[in-house]
């Protein structure tokens, strides 16, 4: 049994697209296509429709997914309790969006390893949704939110203020100026959909997006104004605050489930993440 295939058909009904899935796993898309083909014929089922740009999962593939999950988490945790040994800790698995990883955690979670040499960290960058998912099929230990999930299984750690602020890529810019020029609606969850109603009011925006790198070229770019986090724009060069703008306060979350690997280990990570955040 070749564990790579079932992560590959994991991932492809995940982005229900070959190239997506090629590119998460670092592959090519005939590598990604080849290892399906591999698995369909190993099982003898057709797993997938093959539909151009929404790949569909068949009734075989449907009862296969929990199965394929439930192999590679135990697999993966075979992995590392023969690597660790019965002495040593488990590994942990921590994930967090892209940009939180860039702006916030790498930094510090280079440092948390130097200073705790017998931590064992395996590091996964996913969209908050995913995460989420993840988390709760306990394939993640710990996830990085900047809003905590509403769910009983689900708990978490306050670890450090994550504002936005309105940036524009011209400096010097009053809160009118930089609306004028054309406002980029970031998708930011319900909450700050409530903070720009109320503080912002009706904006005609000329674009909506919920990828950061995008928000940031047209900032740049097309001068264009929109929410983006404070670390970010005091990172970036031509990106500047709106300072006469309302700042939305959000907070970064270690969120971990009640279940799974001991409840006190992933509750001392999450202390020692936020004392490397402050």
């Amino acid at each position: 049994m070749d564990i790579e295939l079932f992560k590959t058909f994991i991932e492809v009904t995940r982005t229900r697209h070959f190239g997506r899935a090629a590119d998460h796993l670092f592959l090519t898309p005939a590598a990604v296509s080849a290892r399906i083909r591999q698995l369909e014929q190993s099982l003898g089922v057709r797993l997938l429709h093959r539909i151009r740009g929404n790949i569909q999962m068949t009734e075989e593939g449907e009862r296969l997914l929990p199965h394929a999950q439930q192999l590679v988490t135990a697999w993966q945790e075979a992995r590392q309790a023969v690597a660790l040994g019965q002495q040593q800790p488990s590994a942990i698995a921590l994930g967090a969006a892209p940009a939180i990883w860039r702006l916030a955690l790498s930094g510090p979670l280079a440092a948390l390893s130097a200073d705790q040499p017998t931590l064992r960290l395996r590091a996964e960058a996913h969209q908050s949704q995913e995460l989420i998912e993840r988390l709760n099929a306990q394939q993640l230990d710990i996830v990085i939110l900047d809003e905590l999930p509403r769910s009983a299984e689900l708990t978490g750690t306050k670890l450090c203020p994550w504002p936005l602020q309105l940036a524009t890529g011209e400096p010097s810019l009053g809160r009118e100026q930089a609306l004028a020029r054309g406002y980029l609606a970031v998708d930011w969850g319900a909450a700050f959909d409530q903070f720009q109603a109320r503080k912002l009011g009706e904006q005609d925006a000329r674009l909506f997006t919920n990828n950061l790198d995008v928000a940031l070229t047209l900032v740049r770019e097309q001068r264009l104004c929109a929410y983006l986090p404070a670390a970010l724009i005091e990172a970036e060069a031509a990106v500047y605050p709106v300072l006469d703008a309302p700042v939305f306060q959000r907070t970064l979350y270690a969120c971990y489930g009640r279940a799974g690997k001991d409840l006190s280990v992933k509750q001392g990570l999450a202390a020692l993440l936020a004392k490397a955040l402050t």
